[in-house]
Order: C-alpha cells, then structure tokens, then sequence
C-alpha cells in the first residue's frame, strides 16, 4: 500500500525540520565549547600555570595523578576523561574534593585516578584526554591535557620493561632442567659409577 501524498509531504517535512534543528543544536553546543576553551585560554582569564609542564604523572597500575597549579584559587574542580582518538567519554565528570594549595606560583589542586571503585580502569598503555572544568566567579574554563602513556622511571622498571617476559621465562625454564639434570648425573654416577647419562 503506498502511503498518500500528502501524508508523504508532511513526513518529508518533519524530517527536514528535525534535521535542521540538530544542525543548529549541533552548531550552537560548538560554538559554546569554542568559546569555553577560548576563554580558559585567555589570559584575562584563569591560567593554567603550569601548563608547559607534564603535571599528570602515570601509575604502574594504570591510573593517574593530576597536579594542576592555577594563578588564582578556584571553587570548584570538575574532570572527565576521553578517548584522545574518538572523543568518546571514558569516565564521567568527576567533583575533586580539594581546596587546593598556595605553592607561590599559584594554587595547587591534587587528586588520584581512580578515586572510587566505580571509576572504569585505565589501560597504562594507553593515552587519554583529561578534560579539566575549574570554575571561579561563576564562569567555567576549560582545559584539556593529555594523560601519558606510563613510563617507568627507575632503572630497575626500565631493564624489565626491556625484557621479554615468555622468552625469559622459556631460557630460565630451560637452563634450570639442564642444571638439575646434570646435577642429577652426577650425583647418580658418584653414587653407582655407572654412565648414568648415556655418554661414553
């Protein structure tokens, strides 16, 4: 049954006006973004101190720590995390629970990553975007750092890190079978003075 022509026409019609009206949505909630990352930028507005510096430091296990320093004291602190490639949300906006901490270029605002059970797991092999949302006097500025892919740091981690766990573990398995074996060679043929190897 085909459907009637003017029902046809009025359907066409609701598409392209909810079509339209996404678009314009779509546009305004960038164009807000835009100018939320403008602002935090600006320097009228609240800096980011040490910006050019790495202030996330990576866990073994995975997660983080954040140690933002801003030029001024904040009253509130909101991060999220997303995925650097797909934008997609990892973790939802998070409050940080600190009042911060004058360390004489600015205030210093901590906090640790995962803080509640609930908050997925990270892989430490993995980039993220960290979304920092710092509010002061009512506005909302944004910033967005890049949570690094764990490194270790002490010589130690780096040595095993260099390693090939399977492939050691293989030549280790390897060189301990012929150490007892021929240990056990040994022992057999001072005991019996017979060729217990099958040599000779």
């Amino acid at each position: 049954m085909k459907p009637h022509p003017a029902t046809r026409a009025a359907t066409d019609r609701t598409r392209g006006l909810i079509t339209l009206t996404a678009a314009l949505l779509l546009a305004v909630l960038a164009a807000a973004t835009a100018s939320l990352t403008v602002h935090a930028q600006d320097s009228g507005g609240l800096d980011l101190v040490n910006h050019d510096r790495d202030f996330v430091e990576r866990k073994k296990d995975g997660g983080f720590v954040a140690r933002p320093v801003f030029d001024r004291q904040v009253d509130a602190i909101h991060y999220g995390i997303r995925h650097p490639e797909t934008g997609d949300w990892i973790a939802p906006m998070y409050r940080v629970h600190s009042s911060g901490k004058d360390v004489g270029e600015g205030w210093e605002y901590s906090w640790g990553y995962p803080a509640v059970s609930q908050q997925p797991e990270l892989s430490r092999e993995e980039a993220f975007l960290l979304v920092i949302v710092a509010v002061h006097g009512g506005d909302a500025h944004t910033f967005n750092v890049v949570i690094p892919i764990y490194q270790p740091t002490s010589l130690w981690d780096r040595v095993l890190a260099a390693l090939d766990p399977a492939r050691w573990a293989r030549a280790f398995a390897s060189w301990m079978v012929e150490a007892v074996h021929g240990a056990l060679c040994g022992f057999v043929e001072r005991m019996t003075g017979a060729d217990a190897c099958g040599e000779g």
